[in-house]
């Protein structure tokens, strides 16, 4: 990975956000084992005592960073919903953003760095438990809303939402390693299909206005 333009020392929240950013970068390329402080500071164009200044460790510098993409997606989220949007509007484009190949929920290279870090590290566990929490929680909410607006019928959405939660990540471990009975571009169709019979609606209400939305992002590796 080429190193970044040297940061100036006046430009701390510059520097700090190059800083996640390039550990972005090197967790995709090296994953949370592979790792060092020396790599991230390389990438960003900084000192290694600086993304410590900054972070304190390395694995809150990760964190941090995981963080960012989860961030990313939910501001597109907000920003791609239509004006007048409905419950029904929403759960679409959550398939179809939620399905991308880029910082979706999370970059999913990234995800599945985060669950096997998750399996013997209790400071990753609880950053896994507070991104699925976020995550399972705004489905809830698009549930809820649908309920409401008498589009949806569900009689735990709690429980609905753990479920398409789970389908989602799922589907995207078997993208991810090129599986060749989820081909990328199904992914939004199978997730949809699948809130479909959870909500109590034709499929066809669901996914025949589904359509990729592509953001300018970096795929995964």
């Amino acid at each position: 990975m080429p190193p970044r333009s040297s940061l100036g020392a006046k430009d701390p929240e510059e520097r700090r956000r190059r800083i996640l950013a390039a550990a972005v970068e090197v967790l995709k390329e090296k994953g949370f084992a592979g790792a060092r402080i020396a790599d991230v500071a390389a990438a960003a164009g900084t000192s290694p005592a600086l993304v410590v200044y900054h972070f304190k460790t390395l694995d809150a510098a990760l964190a941090a960073a995981v963080g960012t993409v989860e961030d990313a997606f939910y501001d597109d989220l907000e920003r791609l919903v239509p004006p007048r949007a409905t419950a029904l509007d929403r759960l679409r484009l959550i398939g179809e953003l939620g399905s991308d190949t880029g910082p979706a929920v999370g970059n999913w290279a990234l995800w599945m760095e985060v669950w096997v870090r998750a399996l013997r590290d209790a400071q990753t566990r609880a950053l896994r438990r507070a991104l699925d929490a976020r995550w399972r929680q705004t489905l809830r909410e698009v549930i809820d809303a649908g309920i409401a607006e008498g589009t949806f019928t569900c009689a735990d959405p709690q429980a609905t939402a753990v479920r398409l939660a789970a389908l989602m990540d799922g589907l995207a471990v078997q993208v991810s390693l090129h599986d060749p009975d989820v081909p990328e571009e199904r992914m939004p169709g199978l997730w949809l299909e699948a809130a479909a019979a959870e909500l109590g609606l034709p499929p066809e209400d669901v996914t025949g206005r589904a359509r990729r939305r592509r953001t300018p992002r970096a795929a995964t590796a």
